[in-house]
């Protein structure tokens, strides 16, 4: 396999993946320099020219969360996603896609600014809904862990949330809410965190 991305990209939220499911000596990293990465070589693996981007044979894998749903469903003997008939599968999925979807939406919009007329004015077109959703989710779902997402067992969606929290909270995008904080504490005890700066200073 291997896996294009950039040290400065959010392709870095693969890494603890790959620790957890014990493949970092399966992959060959590919550095992409963010001034090359609309040359016509590299537009070729992803035409959107944006890292990160996972090529296993014929299968190329451009979007982070299709990264880890991938990924952990390829080496699913390490349990971090649930059984395709397991009804929790659903519960693990939404997370993934939440993350990839209304969370990195309300991120950029907090990046850019976005007057929160505006926002109200295009909620209902808006993945994220406003940021009361968003804090709504996140805090119901926080209150529902038990003590993970999906119950006992820990996920990959487990730490694909965490690790945007804790990124979110670290660039002020997001505050730290009372509601993460047994959540993180039981994630950040992982090996596989133990080098994500903004993760352990949580």
């Amino acid at each position: 396999m291997k896996y294009y991305s950039n040290k400065q990209s959010r392709g870095n939220t693969l890494l603890p993946l790959f620790k957890e499911l014990g493949i970092e000596n399966d992959i060959e990293m590919v550095e992409v320099d963010y001034a090359k990465i609309h040359d016509a070589e590299y537009l070729k693996i992803n035409p959107m020219g944006k890292v990160p981007c996972l090529v296993d044979g014929p299968a190329v894998i451009s979007e982070t969360a299709a990264i880890y749903a991938y990924l952990a469903d390829k080496y699913h003997e390490k349990g971090l996603a649930p059984a395709l008939n397991d009804p929790m599968r659903g519960e693990y999925l939404k997370w993934l896609f939440f993350c990839h979807g209304p969370m990195t939406e309300y991120m950029d919009i907090k990046y850019l600014q976005v007057p929160e007329a505006q926002i109200e004015k295009c909620r209902s077109a808006l993945s994220m809904g406003n940021e009361d959703a968003v804090f709504a989710f996140l805090k119901q779902g926080m209150k529902q862990a038990n003590p993970y997402l999906t119950g006992e067992k820990f996920t990959a969606a487990d730490l694909y949330l965490a690790y945007w929290i804790a990124y979110a909270v670290q660039f002020k995008i997001l505050p730290y809410l009372d509601e993460f904080d047994p959540f993180i504490q039981r994630v950040k005890k992982r090996d596989s965190v133990q080098d994500v700066d903004w993760l352990q200073k949580l």
